[in-house]
């Protein structure tokens, strides 16, 4: 009986996560195509843009792999049509997100647990991206299932593998598991030197699967976990994308990401400091949380979606530790919060998924149905944000595209501007060095209404075919509207 329910269970997080596939409509961050689907395209179709991170050789190509085999085995059956490239990578990522929720609640044993994370908001808008921080917070669920705890009966590593992995997929991934990497080694009563040998031979069976691949992929030998901590850390190129207060992440991260549990999540923090020895999982987690948000913290560039791995433990500590709160309810205050707790995500969820920055998608598909009636003299500009829109694993088609480039000053040069600065800087002095009297024009131009006011007289030469909204709160240097421009 106890099988058959978690059986259920696993159908129902399936299900769950495969209509959020087609629910979420919009784009979140340009990594969720530029270090994925536009990679994966470019090994399986043998075209596509490689961004600076791929040619500096700082990210592993496991993930990109994975899906370059959907990709392949999509062509060979002659069913690589654009939206089955775009959406069956989801529906894979659906699934190991759902397996992850899964195996989260064999390890709780808590419906409210579970509950609690399918309806939290900024998970259902991460679940089904594919985006290397979801496929991580998948397996940290994963490996949380597994993992050895002092009170626990499993007794076995193979916890390790899947944190090997997940180490090279995305090396920050050992922020958060060196404490827990700890807490094993010290409270084993396995020998402390054949549990190291053991830590050992799975690290370098990882390190060794890993760097292979990248040989295989980039053609050259590299080990780009050293390349991401030489790049990211050492040079801080991370700067370039932006930086925050020091605290943001607790007054600004946490509150967004956890909403009516925030409040909770600091109570249950008491709630562990004070009956530590009644919340040995849950304090061994909270100190994993408070360690990784004051690495995250010194961090320059911060970003919601590097808190994906930490919700899970969040919302397991808020779920398992209020029993010991004492707050009086009645039945009726606990359903009002229930409610409250739904609405507080549901109404979140419906706008970020449906509405906000659905534009860039948006015009992908009206631009691919441009390309297929089009001649062969077709040739793209974007004259956006460097990445802000996706390239050929939404429109597969090669068609010759230009885009703004925004790579960091790697080789430390005296006053680097990157091109987009340069352009949005001056737009119009950017088109006229770039395209005189004799080069010649690109048949079709992307831009936002902002920069598209600005360049009314180079676009004389255009005619406006298609104006799609994109979002209501548009950040810097993009606009409302996304432009679709071709030459008359």
């Amino acid at each position: 009986m106890q099988i058959s329910k978690k059986n259920k269970a696993l159908s129902f997080l399936i299900l769950w996560r495969f209509v959020s596939v087609f629910f979420v409509q919009t784009a979140d961050v340009p990594d969720e195509y530029w270090q994925s689907l536009e990679v994966a395209h470019r090994l399986a179709f043998g075209y596509g843009y490689l961004t600076w991170e791929w040619i500096t050789k700082i990210r592993s190509y496991i993930y990109p792999f994975l899906i370059h085999i959907i990709y392949q085995i999509l062509a060979f059956i002659s069913l690589d049509y654009v939206w089955m490239l775009t959406t069956i990578p989801r529906i894979f990522q659906a699934i190991i997100s759902a397996y992850g929720e899964y195996r989260f609640y064999k390890w709780t044993n808590n419906k409210w647990t579970l509950y609690s994370l399918c309806i939290n908001w900024y998970w259902y808008y991460c679940a089904t991206r594919t985006l290397m921080n979801t496929i991580e917070t998948a397996c940290t669920m994963i490996a949380l299932s597994v993992f050895p705890w002092r009170d626990s009966n499993n007794k076995d590593i193979n916890f390790l593998w899947i944190v090997g992995f997940m180490c090279m997929i995305r090396p920050t991934a050992a922020i958060i598991w060196l404490p827990l990497c700890l807490y094993h080694l010290c409270t084993s009563l396995q020998n402390k030197l054949t549990l190291i040998g053991q830590y050992c031979i799975v690290g370098i069976v990882c390190c060794l699967c890993s760097t292979l691949l990248d040989i295989y992929c980039y053609g050259t030998l590299v080990f780009s976990p050293w390349e991401f901590f030489r790049v990211n850390i050492l040079h801080k190129i991370g700067d370039a994308y932006g930086t925050h207060h020091l605290l943001w992440y607790i007054f600004c991260g946490l509150p967004v990401l956890l909403g009516l549990y925030y409040p909770v999540f600091l109570l249950c923090c008491w709630q562990i400091i004070k009956y530590s020895a009644n919340f040995h999982r849950q304090a061994i987690l909270l100190i994993v949380i408070a360690w990784t948000l004051c690495i995250y913290s010194l961090l320059s560039h911060k970003e919601f979606r590097f808190l994906l791995p930490l919700l899970p433990m969040i919302i397991y500590i808020c779920t398992s530790c209020t029993f010991r709160l004492n707050i009086k309810h009645t039945k009726i205050a606990r359903k009002i919060c229930i409610i409250f707790i739904i609405i507080t995500n549901l109404i979140p969820a419906i706008y970020f998924c449906m509405i906000h920055q659905r534009g860039s998608l948006d015009v992908t598909k009206i631009l691919q149905k441009e390309l297929v009636y089009s001649d062969n003299a077709t040739s793209l500009l974007f004259l956006t944000p460097c990445h802000a829109i996706p390239l050929y694993s939404h429109l597969h088609v090669n068609v010759p595209t230009r885009i703004l480039t925004c790579e960091p000053n790697l080789n430390n040069s005296a006053n680097y501007v990157d091109e987009a600065e340069i352009f949005f800087a001056n737009p119009v002095e950017w088109l006229t060095q770039n395209y005189d009297n004799n080069t010649a024009l690109p048949s079709h131009i992307i831009t936002f209404n902002n920069t598209a006011a600005k360049i009314k007289s180079f676009l004389t030469r255009y005619q406006l075919r298609y104006e799609v909204f994109h979002t209501h709160f548009p950040q810097s240097n993009y606009g409302e509207f996304i432009h679709l421009y071709k030459r008359k």
